[in-house]
């Protein structure tokens, strides 16, 4: 992994997880309104159990810092006024549907400031391949919005993971909500990413006009 990689891992499993963090109280009033009723006592522990140690392990693999200690805790407090405010929120009346659009809310917010990132992630990644010529200026461009639209849907996932498995299940701890947020994130961008590749590998060479003029023989 890259350090660019591995810092553009650090910011958005950061944001994700403080988001996630805002989440909490409404999700907890979809839990009470009659998420507690869908899954059975021991499956809700499971489920619990399995989110957390899942997502823990793609936060060690993908943003190890994340889980430094101590991290977790200053992470939690550092930066609540610009991050955490995103999704959290008075759910009005304590009803169900304010809750699930107080969610839905931040997601969205989230998800626009994960395009923001990965967008200039992308457009710097993508001008120096440009100059180095691995990538001609239509590809640059593809690169860019390609990770600046990956960055919005990872992010928000992440948010929305979080929030759905507190309505399904109940309370969390911060660290563990921190952990599902930034971990639902990066394996969703990580998933995302392999599938646009695996499509761009797939496309034939002559679909590219520059490949394609490339490869015919000179006239000299």
């Amino acid at each position: 992994m890259t350090d660019l990689h591995s810092q553009r891992n650090l910011i958005m499993g950061t944001i994700a997880a403080q988001a996630a963090l805002g989440t909490q109280a409404a999700a907890q009033v979809l839990y009470e309104a009659g998420g507690k009723d869908l899954l059975a006592g021991a499956v809700q522990t499971a489920v619990r159990r399995a989110c957390t140690r899942s997502a823990l392990n793609v936060v060690t693999v993908m943003a190890p810092t994340l889980l430094m200690e101590g991290v977790a805790e200053t992470t939690a407090t550092a930066m609540p006024s610009a991050l955490r405010q995103l999704t959290a929120g008075t759910v009005a009346a304590g009803t169900a549907r304010a809750a699930g659009g107080q969610i839905l809310r931040g997601a969205a917010r989230v998800g626009g400031v994960g395009m923001l990132i990965d967008g200039a992630f992308g457009a710097f990644t993508g001008i120096r391949a440009y100059r180095r010529g691995t990538m001609t200026g239509k590809q640059a461009a593809v690169h860019t919005a390609t990770e600046a639209g990956t960055g919005a849907v990872s992010s928000a996932t992440g948010v929305a993971l979080a929030a759905g498995i507190i309505a399904l299940t109940g309370t969390l701890a911060a660290p563990a909500v921190m952990a599902i947020g930034a971990g639902g994130a990066l394996v969703t961008k990580l998933g995302l990413g392999r599938l646009f590749a695996r499509k761009q590998a797939a496309t034939p060479a002559s679909a590219d006009p520059a490949l394609a003029n490339a490869a015919l023989p000179s006239a000299c």
